[in-house]
């Protein structure tokens, strides 16, 4: 009972002090003005495991995101646990085939989160577009609202993009999450030559060199 009741007191006092901005980007989407191929965003969520995004790019996309430590609770729309540092699977589904550049965006409040993330099992690093302080919150430690994502480059297409990430401590919130790929046209890809091929183009390279020297000597 004691601690449903401090559970509930940090929940409400959070939705009405750091809590201000929730379910509002402040910054700029990661991918530009790039078309997405698939996407799904949450701006309110409906528990801490949600099936239902806010916005989906069609009727076919299919998304979900699932607090996994078994401590947070909702408060104000959001999922946060002051017990331990949450940790979060989401997916979102996709096609095969193509190569897409694919994104995994978060806005949190409370403390931040952990800069490694991974999209089935490759891990990324966080880019923070936003990291605003918001006091010290009842001696529990600094507050921020912050905004980050992370991007994983020339994916191959999949039918299901899984990601994992989760805070770098207790009493972190999260606001807002969305998923997105953006398909990468073939030109945009540069090719990576083969062993062979570095093989090859040392040969031609020596040869060119050696007949150099034989016309130097008959010149002379």
């Amino acid at each position: 009972m004691k601690l449903s009741v401090l559970a509930l007191t940090l929940g409400m006092a959070f939705s009405g002090s750091a809590f201000a901005t929730s379910a509002t980007w402040d910054t700029a989407t990661p991918w530009g003005s790039a078309t997405t191929s698939q996407y799904a965003e949450w701006n309110i969520f409906n528990a801490t495991t949600d099936n239902s995004p806010d916005v989906a790019l069609s009727a076919a996309t299919t998304a979900s995101v699932q607090e996994t430590t078994g401590t947070a609770f909702l408060t104000g729309g959001n999922i946060y646990s002051f017990a331990l540092p949450t940790a979060f699977t989401a997916t979102l589904s996709g096609t095969t085939g193509g190569t897409f550049d694919v994104y995994l965006r978060i806005g949190t409040l409370g403390s931040i989160s952990s800069t490694t993330a991974t999209l089935n099992g490759v891990s990324a690093t966080s880019v923070v577009q936003l990291n605003a302080s918001q006091g010290n919150f009842g001696g529990f430690g600094e507050s921020f609202e912050q905004e980050a994502y992370w991007k994983w480059t020339g994916v191959t297409g999949a039918s299901l993009y899984t990601f994992q990430f989760n805070a770098a401590s207790s009493s972190m919130s999260l606001d807002q999450l969305a998923l997105a790929t953006v398909a990468v046209s073939s030109s945009a890809i540069t090719p990576v030559p083969e062993p062979e091929a570095y093989s090859m183009m040392a040969l031609g390279l020596g040869l060119l060199a050696f007949s150099a020297r034989r016309a130097a000597k008959r010149n002379a």
